[in-house]
């Protein structure tokens, strides 16, 4: 197993928020940061306008965890320093006050979208009207405002045993409402996510757990017993030694594949609502446990089945192709991870594809017709546990006389 180095979470559409305690992974806490934005050109109230309430909304997308039927519980606090032009990683953070701007608890209905709706805190709500309805230079443009308030940090509690991932949009932040003197209408001024750099922060303490061992980054670790696993966000991966593969093939001669499965699990059972991703995406590892990349820097991944293993370059070398994506789609009733591998396999043993260690990476896989833009393992704490064992290769060949 492999701790990711370098984990970019930066601007995936999503703050997943909350946490969980396993046996395995041990205790892991993701707290979701996040610029505001508003629209400088839209309509301020002016200062005859009359403060009626502001609320933090938090638009979920998604959840995960157990005990849905009682409250889970999130905050909303103000950042101290600002969210830089920069990349963040998992283990990146900054300083939030520990005063809450709001907060609330909430009966999450999982598998479904979430519209979670808290109070302001008073003073921070009028101090924003205050600053709205006088002209206050702070609303002049998006810098002024971000020099006043950095932005956000959402929270919630490791004990509740749930995370939610959040959706970045005009559906996640604040809302100012108003009204005037002998009008009936109530008016509104957002304050809210819309286009704002964003980034999750991942804590885990895995203290007296199997993946206790794992205390660097970008490090291979053979982990005791019998388990390995992977979670997401935290950048904690299965990564398959395949030099077994090419001990094989070199054994083999006058043979044709009919058909090569990769199979991981059945993996372990999981609670109702903790579910892993349904898609494996098998990404070559590096000698350095990165992502491989290739001489113009794609990133390499076994590619599917209809699809050319490996491509010639400009000088004539064989070099693995990239654009389309295979994966090992999960079918919920066997808990088998599963698919085809046929051309793959047939590309190291006959067209000289180089053969590396692989990642499982919990994705959605990528072609030229269906271009996948966010990274589903940055978007959850999704896990999975499996036997080692329940790791395989299955191949069926004809022997050629």
């Amino acid at each position: 197993m492999v701790l990711y180095d370098s984990f970019n979470t930066t601007s995936q559409g999503r703050l997943v928020i909350g946490g969980d305690v396993d046996a395995f992974f041990g205790s892991t806490e993701s707290i979701g940061y996040s610029r505001l934005s508003f629209n400088p050109n839209a309509a301020k109230p002016n200062s005859e306008a009359i403060f009626d309430s502001a609320k933090f909304t938090i638009n979920v997308q998604a959840t995960d965890g157990i005990e849905f039927g009682t409250p889970k519980s999130y905050q909303v606090h103000r950042l101290m320093e600002p969210i830089r032009d920069t990349s963040y990683y998992n283990f990146s953070q900054l300083r939030f006050s520990e005063e809450t701007i709001a907060e609330g608890s909430f009966i999450i209905k999982p598998d479904t979208a979430n519209f979670l709706i808290m109070d302001v805190k008073a003073d921070m709500a009028l101090e924003f009207f205050e600053k709205l309805t006088t002209n206050n230079p702070v609303f002049s443009n998006i810098f002024t405002f971000r020099d006043y308030f950095p932005g956000i940090a959402i929270t919630g509690n490791v004990a509740d045993n749930a995370n939610i991932s959040a959706a970045v949009g005009n559906g996640t932040g604040m809302i100012l409402y108003y009204h005037y003197a002998n009008d009936t209408v109530s008016r509104t001024y957002p304050i809210n996510t819309i286009q704002s750099r964003h980034f999750n922060q991942v804590k885990n303490d895995r203290s007296g757990t199997p993946t206790a061992i794992m205390t660097e980054r970008g490090v291979a670790y053979e982990i005791p017993g019998d388990m390995v696993g992977g979670k997401a966000n935290l950048g904690m991966f299965v990564k398959i030694d395949t030099s077994p593969i090419e001990s094989f093939l070199d054994s083999l001669e006058n043979i044709t594949f009919n058909q090569i499965l990769m199979e991981v699990g059945p993996i372990a059972e999981y609670p109702e609502f903790k579910r892993p991703t349904t898609n494996m995406v098998l990404y070559f590892a590096s000698d350095n446990n990165r992502l491989y990349t290739r001489f113009d820097g794609a990133v390499i991944s076994v590619q599917s089945e209809n699809a050319s293993q490996t491509n010639i370059d400009q000088n004539g070398n064989v070099v693995p192709s990239a654009g389309s994506q295979n994966s090992l789609s999960l079918n919920t009733e066997t808990r088998l991870f599963r698919n085809q591998v046929t051309s793959y396999i047939n590309a190291i043993y006959r067209n000289g594809l180089i053969r590396t260690d692989l990642f499982l990476y919990p994705n959605f896989p990528s072609t030229p017709n269906n271009p996948v833009g966010s990274d589903e393992s940055k978007r959850s704490l999704r896990q999975y546990k499996v036997n080692k064992n329940l790791i395989m290769l299955k191949l069926f060949y004809t022997r050629v006389r």
